[in-house]
């Protein structure tokens, strides 16, 4: 007994110094520490491993963290195309009412940043951008149009319980759109890398300084003045005039008195991808760090030498995206629409193909094997109790198979996550590892050695929960992931089955070799290291 109680308390210090470290460090480190037995440990390689690939129906992507925009075409895994809805609202819910008399738009433009930060700055200023969560530096045609579809934040057919929205309404979405002359894009400036040779920028943006009558400020040698510099972004014109008909004609805009008025009348913009290039440019965006910007004139106070009102330049700031968190400002519906060609059927022969996004595939893995004797226990499981091992730790890997996957890494899933298929909820050593990063539980993809790539989790306390606890064996999920640490569970169409959000919001995917793969070097595995009771 005194040997358990050491064991415990050496396990307990090496795990507390590797989950101060980074992902990728804790599953070699893990592996280094157990492999070199400094604590006397025996190895346990579990036998009966069973898989199986399957795929959902299609997601809800109404308000998702990150929503993603563009087209990425992966040899192995077929093309993705995904395009956006966003309402938008007023900051104050009632500022259309008080823009002041006769405003006319100067310009309207969209901003939405990339996840960036700031590089290096020169002399002058001028900033570089280390941006991040953009897939590809190709270029596809962008449309942007009103939607004309109303979104609503409660569904009526379901006792008004949240409405749900799903990757594959594109259609829907496509019936009521509107733009300049019925159907023609707003986005429509001579600029074609706003339209039709649309690309991810990821230079900093200037904005220019203007005087009160709209003439520009120059600086000290004649160069337009810069008021303001901004992070890389998706920045696009819009058609002034539309937008100056639909909130300013006949002072429109003095009847839109609040959010909910606005979303009526003005149901938001669609923001569509064509894949005019075959060319990979996708992006992930925060939509709620994204605004759309009336700049525009309006009468101010009265000039006394004319005794005419002076026109005044300003700015306004409409809100887009959801942000749920406790300080929102911004609660405008989204609907991320998510359009794919891969065939699960025909990729499931053998190894484990998972894809995230709107139609996710996943795998299903089953530990220990056959009850051959019906008692309720997996014969192999049953072995393990019975032999009264103490688990020290029990880490499952899985492996790439790169041949399958082809020679595209840059759309590698950083992430895997392994949870309770059958309940549709996390493993307990997930719940146990208070690390921000989720480094104990693993999952990271692990490139230390470049011909061998793998991910591994460590599962010790769902395997001490079967052997002490009697937990249920239940069958193990295993798909891609966008954000490890967020596991809130999503809602497929046509099902109560559910899927992890993390999924939906990873279009891309790898391919993992089955427990019985030919080399048995890269099969999957779960090794089980123990002390065994005195």
């Amino acid at each position: 007994m005194r040997r358990k109680s050491i064991a415990k308390i050496l396990v307990f210090s090496a795990l507390s110094v590797t989950s101060v470290s980074c992902e990728q460090e804790f599953t070699e480190m893990g592996s280094d520490i157990i492999g070199n037995d400094p604590f006397g440990f025996d190895k346990y390689v579990v036998q009966n491993i069973e898989t199986t690939n399957g795929e959902t129906t299609s997601a809800n992507t109404r308000n998702l963290p990150v929503n993603n925009f563009g087209v990425y075409t992966h040899s192995a895994f077929g093309k993705t195309a995904a395009h956006f809805v966003t309402q938008i609202e007023m900051g104050d819910n009632s500022d259309l009412t008080s823009f002041g008399d006769n405003p006319v738009l100067d310009s309207v433009y969209v901003y939405i940043p990339f996840t960036s930060s700031v590089a290096s700055t020169d002399s002058d200023g001028n900033k570089s951008y280390n941006v991040s969560n953009i897939y590809g530096s190709g270029k596809f045609t962008l449309n942007v149009y009103e939607n004309g579809y109303f979104l609503r934040a409660t569904d009526p057919n379901n006792e008004f319980e949240t409405q749900f929205y799903y990757a594959d309404e594109k259609p829907m979405f496509d019936q009521y759109k509107k733009g300049l002359n019925g159907s023609d894009r707003l986005n429509n400036s001579s600029n074609t890398a706003q339209n039709t040779e649309f690309a991810f920028n990821k230079s900093e943006i200037k904005l220019y300084a203007y005087n009160a009558d709209g003439t520009p400020q120059l600086d000290d040698d004649g160069n337009p003045k810069v008021k303001e510099r901004i992070a890389p972004g998706v920045w696009l014109d819009l058609d002034k005039q539309y937008f100056q008909d639909k909130f300013f004609a006949n002072n429109k805009n003095k009847s839109i008195s609040n959010n909910a008025v606005l979303k009526e009348y003005f149901r938001g913009l669609y923001f569509e991808v064509v894949d005019a290039y075959n060319q990979n440019a996708l992006a992930q965006l925060d939509l709620s760090k994204g605004k759309v910007v009336f700049v525009y004139k309006a009468d101010g106070t009265v000039d006394s030498e004319t005794n005419q009102p002076k026109r005044e330049r300003k700015t306004y700031e409409f809100n887009i995206g959801f942000d749920n968190s406790t300080s929102a400002t911004s609660t405008a519906t989204t609907v991320n629409l998510l359009e794919s060609n891969f065939d699960l059927e025909n990729n499931s022969v053998g190894n484990l193909w998972l894809k995230g996004g709107g139609k996710s595939s996943y795998a299903t893995i089953s530990l220990f094997g056959n009850d051959s004797d019906n008692n309720g226990k997996a014969d192999e499981l049953e072995t393990i109790i019975n032999n009264k091992w103490l688990v020290n730790q029990a880490l499952l890997t899985v492996y790439v198979d790169r041949t399958a996957t082809g020679l595209d890494t840059i759309s590698s899933p950083k992430h895997l996550f392994l949870y309770d298929f059958k309940n549709n909820k996390v493993l307990a050593d997930y719940t146990n590892d208070t690390s921000t990063t989720k480094s104990v539980y693993g999952g990271v993809l692990n490139t230390n050695n470049s011909s061998v790539h793998k991910y591994q989790f460590r599962i010790t306390d769902h395997i001490n929960n079967l052997i002490q606890k009697d937990s249920t064996n239940v069958p193990l999920g295993l798909v891609v992931a966008n954000d490890i640490t967020n596991s809130v569970m999503n809602l497929v169409k046509t099902t109560d089955k559910k899927t992890p959000i993390t999924a939906t919001m990873n279009p891309f995917g790898t391919v993992i070799y089955a427990p019985n793969a030919s080399n048995s070097e890269l099969k999957m595995k779960l090794e089980i290291y123990y002390t065994k009771e005195k």
